[in-house]
């Protein structure tokens, strides 16, 4: 991270290994992690709650920035980050709080996603949020730098272990729910979440933003 701003705590880590035929080895791997995800109490955000979307989309903006965004390459290379993101934006509306999936990419070009990580993210309580992160790691591949076994089994694990995922609110947050539901109407997030700038320490604060929350940056969390 950037800064101390941010505290996390992971639930639950796993990592399924895909084997080749006999003798050939490991080729690849699913790694999982889950963790929920907040200020630390000396920046706690105050008066919003994450369960409306747009708050949580300035707090996730803000997160991504100062999770992936001052990593960049060094000496003449320092303007161009070391990842991109997020790509592939997606809000779902299956859980009854807003929740998204997106992935971060490493390396400059948006064109060509590499080693990416595949995140699902959702708000628990006013002030915390759980990601979920896949990261799938390749060890075989051709002269073209393509993967020389078929990726289909490691994608369907991790589509299965996403499907399975649900969520049941407790009173207390459900209460959370119903207040900030009764006041905004609907919990949908932004359909469209383009990419930040990055590498955060080349632009300003407010063009780091995606155009849907530039306007929410005038008061900071």
């Amino acid at each position: 991270m950037a800064n101390d701003h941010w505290e996390a705590t992971t639930l639950v880590g796993r990592l399924w290994a895909f084997y080749g035929p006999w003798m050939s080895g490991c080729k690849g791997e699913l790694v999982l992690s889950v963790s929920v995800v907040g200020r630390s109490s000396k920046y706690r955000m105050g008066a919003i709650s994450l369960f409306n979307p747009n708050a949580f989309e300035l707090v996730l903006m803000k997160y991504l920035n100062e999770r992936y965004g001052h990593h960049n390459w060094e000496g003449e290379l320092s303007h161009l980050p070391r990842f991109q993101g997020p790509i592939d934006w997606q809000a779902h509306t299956h859980f009854p709080v807003p929740s998204a999936s997106y992935q971060i990419s490493r390396g400059t070009d948006l064109k060509r996603v590499v080693r990416p990580k595949y995140i699902f993210v959702f708000p628990v309580t006013n002030e915390h949020f759980v990601e979920v992160c896949f990261e799938r790691e390749i060890y075989s591949f051709d002269l073209a730098h393509k993967p020389t076994f078929d990726l289909a089994p490691i994608i369907e694990l991790q589509d299965a272990i996403l499907r399975s995922f649900s969520l049941e609110l407790g009173p207390e947050a459900q209460a959370d729910v119903d207040q900030v539901k009764a006041e905004i109407g609907s919990l949908q997030m932004c359909n469209d979440f383009a990419p930040l700038r990055w590498p955060t320490n080349v632009y300003p604060a407010e063009s780091r933003a995606a155009p849907g929350v530039r306007q929410a940056l005038s008061n900071d969390v």
